[in-house]
């Protein structure tokens, strides 16, 4: 899958700059913002638990455990371009991160497991009214997830000194957003998203989730 995903991507790069550079005038906005992205990483938190349970077992002292992964950070920045009167694409980059940590006192010990996650996602709204619109999207993410322990965590391949795990994978999302200008050339915007993403994790095979994004951002019209 991972050929697949890159591939996917290299077309989809190719296709977003050969729309921007083929356009006479600038109708392009320039936008960019953040979400806050519910998530069921089942497959993840299930080895987070395992791990909790060592961690709080007899063999340590006082453990902080470490939680599980329900909610993720996303920034983002991207291009879109009205088609028609009803009918509008935006391309975006975006980046998904966050990082979990737990240790123990005695014997002393600690551990992190670091998710961070590049995306290219294309999209397409159509217009409801003046300021609503409805939409979807498919989108092709790459990245890492790196387990770093130290101590008395460093236990077997589970708990690794420090290593690094690539991921890529696919989402596709459908969602509501709001629109509304705010100054001359600049517009504000958020949606309410359902975003289903599928990751190929090198380490712990396919791991999937699905849950409802929060976005707030800004648009530039050049």
């Amino acid at each position: 899958m991972k050929y697949t995903v890159l591939l996917l991507a290299v077309f989809f790069v190719f296709g977003m700059t050969f729309a921007v550079t083929t356009q006479a005038e600038s109708d392009w906005d320039l936008t960019g913002g953040m979400a806050i992205t519910n998530v069921t990483l089942d497959t993840w938190n299930e080895s987070i638990d395992e791990l909790n349970v060592v961690m709080t077992s007899p063999l340590f002292g006082d453990a902080e455990e470490m939680d599980n992964i329900e909610k993720v950070p996303m920034i983002y920045i991207g291009a879109t371009r009205e088609v028609n009167e009803k009918l509008s694409t935006e391309f975006r980059y975006e980046y998904i991160f966050g990082a979990v940590e737990g240790s123990v006192k005695s014997p002393a010990g600690k551990g992190e497991i670091d998710v961070k996650l590049h995306g290219l996602t294309g999209l397409v709204d159509y217009q409801l009214n003046d300021n609503w619109t409805v939409g979807g999207g498919l989108g092709f993410h790459w990245g890492t997830k790196t387990k770093d322990f130290d101590g008395a965590l460093i236990l077997n391949a589970a708990t690794p000194d420090h290593e690094e795990f690539d991921l890529d994978g696919m989402s596709y999302r459908l969602g509501l957003g709001y629109e509304r200008a705010i100054a001359e050339n600049w517009d504000f915007n958020g949606s309410l998203d359902y975003i289903y993403l599928e990751l190929d994790d090198e380490e712990e095979g396919n791991v999937y989730s699905k849950g409802l994004s929060y976005n707030l951002g800004l648009a530039y019209n050049f």
